[in-house]
């Protein structure tokens, strides 16, 4: 069980602040993005083949199928495109067309009366999409793309894509120039059609993930979201109660930031010992107060009596300097002393706050490495390595720059 700290200093000025305090910011460079993405997409994404009826000035009214399957894709963040993603997306499509003889029979021909490709027609889709994030009442957790506000930048054949093998280059250039042509003529009739026939692009994390945010301190609702040049910016409203703010911390290359409030930090902890515990419960209150790179505890027997008795019990207190050393997480005891009841005399506790120091004299140090294993499966080997480039701490909370090992 984990006992929130409560500083009244902060929370005065929380209390004052004009916006609610940020409960978690996760800030993703462009280049890590790129990176996830070709992770997700692996050996390609096959979308549902869609039709739809258009009208052609050489053909007359013709139906189209389109089976496209997105083998790449990529991002480009700027803050030219009003907070949207500018993403572009490579696919192989199966392009089949076909129009109706005077006896109103469907009769499948090639484009504008080429024969039908022999292999996949290369496209290439370019838009402007909003990203979504929103942790719901049950505590399900929303990622996805608004397509109601996603806007069309081009969609046409991708001709830096290189010949089919058995292709004759000629029939091959014709064909797209042809397909090229038709995909022009429908405008935006096509890209509303995709969309309406995707529908919402979305995926839903249970309620698992959604404890652990508000846990963290994160309210119900959308959480902001943020483009600027190569960096996507993630916060997580917090609630009122909420000690310490995540402050964002500076990333480059192929990293992510993560940041969390002093009160994610009691909760973290918490965690932490609960899962040393296994399935026993530990009879202990553990508080955090954090410094400057520095993480200080207080760990007492869990509170019986109610709270409008006096407090009698005592603690283990600790101070533990912080610092990452050659890729690995060190822990230096700077102190450590028994706090007794407040009741007893103030300079008691500070003659063993000052004796606690003395433990700084002797090489109570702790490395551990700062490569995690993140599990991205349900297999034993479906991990991902990554590792802790960057740590800081303050008395709002802690923030890490995260990469892949």
């Amino acid at each position: 069980m984990v006992e929130k700290q409560k500083s009244t200093a902060r929370s005065r000025a929380t209390a004052g602040a004009s916006e609610a305090p940020a409960a978690l910011c996760v800030a993703v460079t462009e280049e890590m993005l790129n990176d996830l993405i070709l992770l997700g997409i692996g050996e390609g994404i096959t979308l549902e083949p869609m039709e739809q009826n258009l009208t052609l000035s050489a053909m007359g009214d013709v139906r189209l199928r389109l089976a496209l399957t997105i083998t790449a894709g990529r991002v480009e963040l700027g803050t030219e495109d009003g907070n949207r993603i500018r993403a572009v997306a490579f696919g192989a499509g199966d392009v089949a067309v076909s129009t109706s003889d005077f006896e109103g029979d469907s009769a499948a021909v090639g484009p504008l009366g080429l024969p039908s490709p022999p292999a996949p027609i290369p496209v290439r889709a370019e838009a402007l999409l909003v990203p979504v994030i929103r942790l719901n009442a049950d505590h399900t957790v929303s990622i996805g793309l608004d397509l109601s506000e996603a806007e069309l930048v081009s969609l046409g054949v991708d001709h830096d894509a290189a010949v089919p093998d058995g292709v004759d280059p000629t029939v091959w250039m014709g064909m797209t120039q042809m397909i090229e042509m038709m995909f022009a003529s429908m405008g935006a009739g096509l890209w509303e059609g995709l969309v309406d026939h995707v529908g919402s692009v979305d995926h839903q994390l249970d309620s698992a993930v959604g404890d652990v945010l508000a846990d963290l301190g994160m309210v119900e609702g959308p959480a902001t979201i943020t483009v600027a040049s190569g960096l996507l910016s993630i916060t997580g409203p917090g609630s009122a109660d909420l000690v310490g703010r995540a402050v964002p911390v500076p990333v480059a290359g192929k990293r992510v930031g993560l940041a969390v409030s002093s009160s994610g930090v009691d909760i973290i902890a918490g965690l932490l010992l609960d899962r040393v515990a296994g399935d026993r419960s530990l009879p202990f209150d553990l508080e955090v107060d954090l410094g400057e790179q520095r993480v200080g505890s207080r760990l007492r027997q869990t509170r019986l009596l109610p709270e409008r008795f006096p407090d009698l019990r005592s603690a283990v207190r600790t101070d533990v300097s912080v610092r990452l050393s050659r890729g690995r997480l060190v822990l230096n005891v700077d102190a450590a002393w028994i706090e007794l009841p407040p009741l007893l005399p103030r300079f008691v506790n500070d003659f063993n706050r000052r004796l606690g120091g003395l433990a700084s004299l002797a090489p109570l140090r702790f490395a551990f490495p700062s490569t995690i294993p993140v599990p991205i499966g349900d297999g034993p080997d479906d991990q991902l390595p990554v590792v802790v480039d960057d740590l800081r701490v303050t008395s709002d909370g802690i923030g890490v720059v995260l990469a892949l090992a």
